[in-house]
């Protein structure tokens, strides 16, 4: 089976680790001295070879240009080269006491929205906890869940009657809340020193109807803190933004060896001639190339009138993101850009939500010049209409398997058709569809699953593919009316035929 690479990325690793010591109360320390003993705290989290294409050898020295920023062995020994300015502080000897009233549904929803943050297999166990703090001044409760990857938070407001803060396992809680009734949810915890042990221990009563329960929680004290961004760049209509991603995220890598692909790049900048703040994000998984631009009327501080902001944003974050956006939201995007006070963490920010991620190290291939070169090559243009045409790829791809995954295209320029074909050992089958053909006087090799890929990320009613020759990168976009109900994007998509 012959493959196709457009970019790839070297390997990194990444070993975080960090040493986090409790502090003892000074009646403690009084003890300990007179014993003659010590008691430290510490706790560690860990964290085929294919034929190449006419592209490979103009790809791979793209590839040696790019510029890497390894993980030091200092900073890979500190936590805090993994958060940066998240750390773990040192509990207080006395917990705070929390009581509050809300509503059960409210309550419940902000949890399980939270809950898709939170790892299943973290080492350090205050992770699997959501953070709950409660302030009877502004009579708002503020949740936060935190991986040291990204971390979301939400307010809320809520009947407190003591301010405080604790922290509950988000698995448990969000399992109790979702079987309460609808009712008035409420809470209060407490905490007491457990015999043989100095660490207090803290818990939680929620009561709800005739339903009471307690859940064993840790201090708040524990919980690292979120890197805190101050600086908007933009604020986008979250309509926009969730097209945009829907429109490129099926680019990305999956491969870990090849962490830089493994998000997506963002470009921000201010298109002056249209007075447009433009948002322009790239994805690659080194087989395909996913460039998608959309616009706001907004712009809230002059940053982007005067330079470019580019950062790397993983993916399984703009998921979560996609997924909790509503598309009547704005969301603002906060980066620190200054060069003495520069980050590596970017914020997404709507309605009452906050999600604070750190951004992927290391520069992005430059996706553009694999097309560049060919430009002014694509004389040969087919524009189909796109649902027949995805209909008739997904009935050829039944044919394919790991082995036999290269559709044929031939092209009658006569009967203005497109005659695809796909062949395994066992089955076969053929397509005929309908097309505009202009040139187009060669046969095409395609990987037919990243077509497939690509044809269903095109949102308009029809789509124009041009080509150079049978082995240069192949370039399909838009073309026809945008899809009821979706935003007009500018996007190209490249694939790498096979030879």
């Amino acid at each position: 089976m012959a493959k196709s690479r457009l970019t790839e990325a070297p390997p990194q690793q990444e070993v975080v680790q960090r040493a986090t010591k409790k502090k003892r109360s000074p009646a403690t320390a009084t003890n300990s001295a007179k014993s003659g003993k010590s008691v430290k705290g510490i706790t560690n989290i860990s964290s085929n070879s294919e034929p190449k294409t006419a592209l490979s050898e103009q790809v791979e020295a793209s590839e040696n240009s790019t510029d890497y920023a390894p993980i030091s062995a200092a900073d890979a020994s500190d936590l805090g080269a993994k958060s940066n300015d998240a750390t773990l502080p040192e509990p207080s000897p006395s917990p705070s006491i929390v009581e509050f009233a809300c509503d059960t549904r409210e309550f419940n929803d902000y949890i399980q929205t939270l809950k898709s943050s939170i790892y299943s297999n973290n080492s350090h166990l205050i992770l699997s906890n959501v953070l709950i703090e409660a302030n009877a001044k502004t009579q708002q409760l503020h949740l936060t869940a935190y991986n040291l990857e990204f971390g979301m938070q939400v307010s809320f407001d809520a009947n407190v009657n003591q301010s405080g803060k604790l922290t509950l396992p988000a698995t448990i809680l969000a399992d109790i809340l979702g079987k309460f009734p609808k009712s008035r949810l409420t809470l209060k915890s407490s905490w007491e020193i457990i015999k043989g042990s100095d660490v207090p221990s803290v818990s939680a009563t929620l009561t709800a109807s005739r339903s009471k329960h307690v859940i064993r929680g840790l201090t708040a004290d524990e919980f690292p803190a979120i890197k805190s961004l101050k600086q908007k760049l933009v604020t986008i209509p979250a309509s926009v933004l969730i097209a945009v991603l829907k429109a490129s995220l099926f680019a990305v890598s999956s491969e870990e060896t090849k962490r830089i692909l493994t998000g997506a790049n963002f470009q921000l900048s201010h298109d002056a001639e249209r007075g447009l703040s433009q948002l322009r994000v790239w994805t690659t998984d080194g087989h395909r190339i996913a460039m998608v631009v959309g616009f706001s009327e907004s712009s809230d501080s002059d940053i982007l009138n005067t330079r470019n902001v580019e950062f790397t944003v993983p993916t399984k974050v703009l998921r979560v993101l996609e997924r909790t956006l509503n598309p009547t939201d704005r969301v603002a995007i906060y980066y620190e850009t200054e060069p003495d006070n520069s980050s590596n963490f970017v914020a997404f920010e709507w309605n009452n939500w906050r999600l604070t991620a750190q951004l992927l190290e290391g520069k992005y291939p430059n996706c553009d010049q694999i097309i560049a070169p060919y430009r002014h090559e694509l004389s040969h243009q087919i524009v189909v209409e796109k649902l027949s045409f995805l209909k008739a790829l997904e009935r050829l791809a039944s044919h394919s398997d790991k082995s036999h995954v290269t559709a044929i295209f031939e092209f009658d320029l006569d009967s203005q058709q497109v005659r695809i074909s796909l062949n395994n050992t066992l089955s076969s089958g053929t397509e005929i569809v309908d097309a505009k053909l202009f040139g187009c006087d060669f046969r095409l090799k395609c990987d037919i699953r990243y077509l497939i890929d690509t044809v269903k990320a095109v949102s308009s009613s029809d789509l124009r593919m041009l080509m150079a020759t049978p082995t240069a990168p192949m370039l399909i976009a838009p073309f026809g009316i945008p899809a009821s109900g979706t935003e007009a994007l500018e996007c190209e998509y490249i694939i790498a035929p096979q030879e």
